[in-house]
């Protein structure tokens, strides 16, 4: 009977061990893969910042009044991601906005190509942040669990930040606009 009992003890040990390799290789992976999206989203980010840049000056040479901040002077500042993920949208959005109040305003060329790009770049940022944000669920609910909750307490993981989207009130504005014009 003691034999019986130390060997379903052993067995339990050796499954539980298993079990911690298993988690162990699990936070390994998924850390992995949210360090890639990280970095996929600082470079996105970047190349938002300057085509931002370039774009909102062009706009404010040509206007009496500057009618933008400097993004440059936004992003000297020592800020993580997540923060200038939501500076960079709230200039974005008011660059929409100023596009589609301001219908006389027409870009050249070089101007209209780098607005494409920053449509195409908003793209790969969405789906790139949704990479890191459906990664950072998976590893904060990991984290949550035993026995992977006692694996993060020892290596001193603490939860991801999430990023948030920008709701698509460029588009709403759009279709409230066609409404009142289909009105009139």
């Amino acid at each position: 009977m003691i034999l019986y009992v130390l060997l379903v003890i052993v067995v339990l040990i050796i499954v539980f061990i298993y079990k911690m390799h298993d988690v162990t290789n699990d936070f390994s992976s998924i850390l992995i893969r949210i360090h890639d999206g990280e970095n996929e989203v600082d470079e996105l980010l970047n190349r938002k910042e300057t085509l931002l840049d370039e774009v909102c000056e062009e706009i404010n040479d040509i206007n009496e009044n500057r009618v933008f901040p400097s993004v440059k002077k936004l992003t000297k500042k020592n800020i993580d991601s997540l923060k200038l993920d939501r500076s960079l949208n709230e200039i974005y959005s008011e660059l929409k906005e100023y596009l589609l109040v301001n219908k006389s305003f027409i870009p050249e060329a070089d101007l209209q190509q780098k607005l494409d790009e920053l449509k195409e770049l908003e793209i790969n940022l969405k789906a790139t942040k949704l990479f890191y944000n459906n990664n950072s669920t998976i590893f904060n609910n990991l984290i949550e669990k035993f026995p992977a909750s006692i694996i993060a307490k020892k290596k001193g993981y603490d939860f991801k930040f999430l990023y948030t989207f920008e709701k698509e009130e460029f588009f709403e504005i759009l279709k409230d606009k066609n409404k009142k014009q289909n009105a009139e």
